[in-house]
């Protein structure tokens, strides 16, 4: 997982946060969209996504892949310094923070984008959230488009194609340089 640090803070950030701000729990479904919705968000911003996670397109949506992999198994041991998934009602898991949030990984920038993004979606359902990045025009839904998904997904929830955030600023030169600079400088 690239940004280990980046992505187990930002975690904790986004549990605590909602919970702070909107009294909800965060649960393992909504934590996935909205760590999608930030990084899409940054890139049309700046050029640069927030995490460099790579985004896979399952049915319910663009899912970090080595996110849900991690807290979604009980062996979790990359993300278990800075949350944890505990089983709750049904098959939903609930996402707890368990250390203090260190912002020395974020520009200022980042938690600002990462805060609107807080009191813009953290109080959505994630019926909401999985509907807003299923509309017409999103990377996800031009995927399972081009690839005739959506009869693969009345079987089986998940695929293996990714999602390009580079797509975003295609058109923009510099900030499709940003992101290539970007992307490697977070694979290292």
């Amino acid at each position: 997982m690239p940004n280990l640090d980046k992505v187990g803070n930002l975690v904790i950030y986004l549990v605590d946060e909602i919970q702070k701000k909107h009294r909800q729990r965060l649960y393992l479904t909504k934590l996935l969209k909205l760590l999608y919705i930030i990084d899409e968000t940054s890139v049309k911003e700046t050029g640069a996504p927030v995490t460099g996670l790579e985004y896979r397109v399952w049915k319910m949506g663009p899912v970090a892949f080595d996110v849900y992999k991690d807290l979604r198994h009980e062996n979790s041991d990359k993300l278990s310094i800075f949350a944890e998934a505990k089983k709750g009602e049904g098959e939903a898991a609930q996402i707890a923070s368990v250390n203090k949030f260190d912002d020395s990984e974020f520009s200022d920038y980042e938690i600002e984008l990462i805060d609107r993004i807080i009191d813009q979606f953290g109080y959505y359902q994630k019926d909401d959230l999985i509907k807003l990045l299923h509309e017409e025009g999103s990377l996800w839904k031009k995927i399972v488009d081009e690839q005739n998904l959506e009869k693969k997904f009345e079987k089986d929830n998940t695929s293996s194609y990714k999602i390009d955030l580079s797509e975003l600023v295609a058109d923009d030169p510099y900030k499709l340089s940003v992101f290539k600079t970007a992307q490697e400088s977070l694979k290292l």
